[in-house]
């Protein structure tokens, strides 16, 4: 069955095959008040199918330095390096805690607050036609956001998009900076690194 291959500086993270499932997810997320640099996670699962529903997740918070090189493929066939936990599985803890009551105001003013450890993200990255895409946050951008994911109904291709985002669009739900967009065909790959 065709998936995703993850590996960071050479050495392979994850591969997660399709079977079974209707969307695949791979997303790495920083933002400019958090000590670690970046984090990437991969997930995903069956949905919209009632009692049969799943989600599941394949890595959870792994680190992504400066200047680690992400290489993520799209293959036709693939296996599945380890098997998926739910949430519940892998925090257990958290059935018994009551959800936050937090009012996206207060989240605002919360994180809007706090003091910035570095000033922008600046990116390179290399598309499967080996075009190398040079891009950085803007000033005033709070974080920015990687995206793989596959869909079932669109099974021949994996989406790719690099935005950014100021505080303000994230709180009020709208779209943020476009740097770069694509699709994965079969047997494609791309590269992606963080270098400042």
């Amino acid at each position: 069955m065709a998936g995703l291959l993850v590996a960071i500086n050479g050495k392979p993270l994850a591969s997660v095959s399709n079977s079974g499932l209707n969307i695949i997810s791979v997303h790495v997320h920083g933002d400019v008040i958090g000590e670690e640099v970046a984090a990437l996670e991969i997930y995903g699962g069956l949905y919209g199918q009632g009692e049969a529903d799943k989600h599941l997740i394949w890595v959870e918070n792994q680190e992504i330095a400066q200047d680690d090189e992400l290489e993520i493929a799209f293959v036709e066939d693939v296996s599945t390096s380890h098997p998926g936990k739910t949430i519940e599985e892998l925090h257990p803890e958290t059935a018994s805690q009551e959800a936050s009551d937090q009012s996206m105001d207060e989240l605002y003013k919360e994180l809007s607050e706090r003091p910035r450890v570095r000033e922008n993200f600046s990116f390179e990255l290399v598309s499967p036609d080996g075009d190398e895409v040079s891009t950085s946050t803007e000033s005033d951008d709070y974080s920015f956001q990687l995206g793989v994911m596959w869909r079932w109904h669109k099974p021949d291709v994996a989406r790719v998009s690099l935005k950014s985002n100021t505080l303000e669009k994230i709180v009020n739900r709208e779209d943020g900076s476009s740097h770069a967009a694509f699709n994965l065909q079969f047997g494609q790959k791309f590269t992606f690194r963080i270098v400042n």
